[in-house]
């Protein structure tokens, strides 16, 4: 595996961390439960928005962008600042960045290099257990 390659392997599992802890630290109630629950949130809302303006670059790289991928691009963003506004319950906030990570997931694995795909399949599936466990804790 080169460089690259691992290097975003890395990062990837790295990324799954505050995932993982965040859902022991709710699940089992350790600490400030709803501390936790808005850290995970948040952590969640911003990997959808990175998602998202990992593809709106993809896009840009090509010699002709797509400007209805452009624009697509865009929802991963507003659909996770919307889950995060304080009116919104946790069961949906939680819910709707699992359906966030799916879509995006399915949306990038039509056009992934084989490797992406594996990596790509990695993290979102540890996000979304995550999470998963979350919002049968709660």
């Amino acid at each position: 595996m080169d460089r690259a390659k691992a290097t975003a392997w890395g990062l990837a599992l790295a990324g799954l961390v505050p995932f993982a802890g965040c859902a022991i630290m709710v699940a089992t109630g350790a600490g400030d439960r709803e501390v936790w629950l808005e850290a995970l949130i948040a952590y969640a809302a911003i990997i959808l928005s990175f998602l998202g303006g990992a593809r709106w670059g993809r896009a840009l790289a090509e010699p002709v962008p797509d400007a209805s991928t452009l624009i697509l691009s865009n929802l991963p963003a507003v659909a996770a600042w919307l889950t995060y506004l304080p009116s919104v319950p946790d069961t949906l906030q939680v819910g709707v960045l699992i359906a966030g990570l799916v879509a995006m997931l399915i949306w990038d694995w039509r056009s992934a290099p084989g490797w992406y795909r594996t990596l790509r399949l990695t993290a979102s599936a540890g996000a979304v257990l995550s999470l998963g466990i979350v919002l049968v804790a709660l």
